[in-house]
């Protein structure tokens, strides 16, 4: 077979049914082969927007994301994709087209060679767990078991296929193995010495705490994780990309942590004195910029940390019991653990609890109610926190539709919520929440975007049309970069280059719903907030693509309960 239907059967063994990319001359091999198996190419307008479907894809699914693009030019619109995609560790198979081989000692047509002859793959190297350029197609036998290995065990993450054009022609004789090539039986517990220690820390705490990062979620770990907790009489924190992986409807939840986390998560974790850290690096954001003024103080406190990644434990905090393991498979051991040693009940602690997360709430009455317009976002946010049910999958972009709902939208379920953590990247929710709606057909998906977000992106509406995918994206509308204008005018006292005007001063954005119709997207405009409720209900019911321009205020900062030492140098502007 050639090279290219060598890949495409190791997929199918794989279990692969979707493939994302663009098509190019140099890939269109694959795309072909793809097709003969009856594996989907679900194309995009553009590289950047596949890449972040497919990674929506995986995270809703825990089905491999694969990206097939063009060489050169196709492989960089794609680099913001892979690499939101790798930060946030997706695990994604990323095969792209290159020059002919026997071309890559000369200058050939679209060829990247300023530095190395065939150096494109060189681009991917600083956030891909590994690049191989494939010269020749009887390496694919061995490169095709290894890469899919490599990006699907450890701390998964993407990886880079380089396949020159000729190679995906070239025929090889080989039988496709793949996942006999790697681990085959379920994911190692820490040790049970880590594991004992550790149970008895908890036991004998008197204000413990459960913190749970992206690897309880990508480890499947929510049973185990609610049956620790509520045998300790714990309360649960998380970081924003594990939002859902506690049901933050329990009494024991808190929220999120952080800059922009719930007031009584950050208080509960500062006043902890055992903390129980499961599969998160503790990033930047859910740590108030490690400040131990605002969330977490370790030490005093003393860490238990969970992590598949050896080099995590102790990374940012040290540890009193650093466990290298699977976190599913760690905390039901450590329920075990934790049962045969009775530990102390918390019912004091819980009713503190209680009244915290009664009195965030009260806090975040008086905007979530108000009537003023434009509409407030946090009035919007509760809006669709009633009207969604238990089962939507809320995809976010970045600003108050992110941060803001993270920190105010309710997630009862893993890989319900699903957000750009580690980059942050605007643009990601539009395509993100069509790989989402593949992902899981059968339940809703509303997108929650900005207009400059979204603008960047509106190619992808195409595809939603296309293949016919029902997404609610949300748009908060508010004829500017908000997060950042906020920034220039709490800072410098300015809003230059953050507002969308005309010459003459005027706000300025395009038409939404007639850009949105012209799609062959349904769609309607929302500018006063009673009528958010029936608005909401109707484009979630509609079960078509549905846009919905919300017209909301841009000169709300979002309630930051944590702390970002960015303030600490923006404070004094440019003087």
């Amino acid at each position: 077979m050639t090279g290219a239907m060598f890949i495409a059967h190791c997929l199918k063994q794989e279990g692969v049914t979707k493939v994302f990319g663009q098509c190019g001359h140099t890939n269109y091999a694959l795309i072909d082969a793809c097709h003969k198996l009856g594996i989907e190419y679900v194309s995009f307008r553009h590289e950047q927007m596949a890449a972040h479907a497919a990674d929506a894809y995986f995270r809703v699914s825990h089905k491999l994301a694969v990206l097939n693009v063009h060489l050169s030019p196709g492989m960089t619109n794609a680099i913001t994709g892979v690499i939101t995609a790798a930060a946030d560790s997706t695990p994604m198979l990323v095969i792209t087209g290159n020059t002919p081989s026997y071309h890559h000692a000369r200058e050939p047509h679209q060829g990247i060679r300023f530095h190395a002859d065939a150096s494109q793959g060189d681009i991917y190297r600083p956030f891909c767990k590994r690049v191989w350029r494939i010269d020749d197609a009887k390496y694919l036998t061995d490169v095709m078991p290894r890469a899919l290995n490599l990006s699907q065990t450890g701390r998964p993450g993407a990886v880079l296929l380089d396949v020159p054009m000729d190679v995906f022609s070239q025929q090889i004789a080989a039988e496709p193995i793949t996942v006999a090539r790697r681990p085959n039986y379920g994911k190692t517990a820490g040790d049970p010495a880590g594991i004992a220690a550790a149970a008895d820390l908890l036991a004998g705490a008197n204000a413990p705490i459960v913190f749970a990062g992206n690897g309880a979620t990508l480890s499947e770990a929510s049973p185990e994780l609610l049956r620790v907790a509520e045998l300790l009489g714990a309360p649960v924190a998380t970081t924003l990309m594990a939002k859902g992986v506690f049901p933050e409807d329990h009494a024991l939840s808190l929220g999120m942590t952080g800059i922009w986390g719930t007031r009584v998560a950050n208080e509960t974790a500062r006043k902890a004195d055992v903390i129980l850290a499961v599969g998160t690096a503790f990033g930047e954001a859910d740590c108030s910029s490690w400040n131990p003024a605002y969330t977490f103080s370790i030490p005093p406190a003393k860490l238990i940390q969970i992590d598949i990644e050896p080099e995590e434990i102790g990374k940012i905090y040290p540890v009193d019991v650093g466990i290298v393991g699977d976190a599913k498979a760690t905390l039901a051991e450590l329920h075990e653990a934790l049962r045969v040693r009775a530990p102390r009940p918390h019912a004091a602690r819980a009713q503190a609890i209680a009244a915290g997360k009664a009195e965030w709430q009260s806090e975040l009455a008086r905007e979530q109610r108000n009537s003023g317009k434009p509409i407030h976002p946090a009035r919007l946010l509760n809006e669709i926190s009633r009207v969604a049910s238990p089962e939507t999958i809320f995809v976010t972009d970045v600003g108050w539709n992110k941060n803001g709902a993270g920190q105010q939208l309710v997630a009862r379920q893993p890989q319900r919520f699903i957000s750009s953590g580690g980059m942050a990247t605007m643009g990601f929710a539009p395509a993100a929440a069509i790989g989402a709606k593949i992902a899981a057909p059968d339940k809703p998906v509303l997108c929650l975007v900005g207009d400059g977000g979204f603008l960047s992106v509106v190619g992808s509406l195409t595809t939603a049309v296309e293949l016919g995918i029902p997404v609610v994206w949300v748009l908060f509308n508010n004829f500017c970069f908000s997060t950042i204008r906020t920034v220039g005018t709490t800072y410098f006292n300015n809003a230059y280059g953050t507002e969308f005007t005309t010459p003459d001063g005027k706000p300025y954005n395009p038409d939404f719903v007639q850009l949105a119709n012209a799609f062959g997207i349904e769609a309607a405009r929302v500018q006063e907030p009673d009528d958010l409720p029936a608005a909401l209900t109707r484009a979630l019911g509609s079960g078509v693509p549905y846009l919905l321009d919300v017209w909301t205020r841009g000169d709300v900062p979002m309630p930051r309960t944590g702390h970002w030492d960015i303030a600490e140098f923006l404070v004094a502007g440019n003087d």
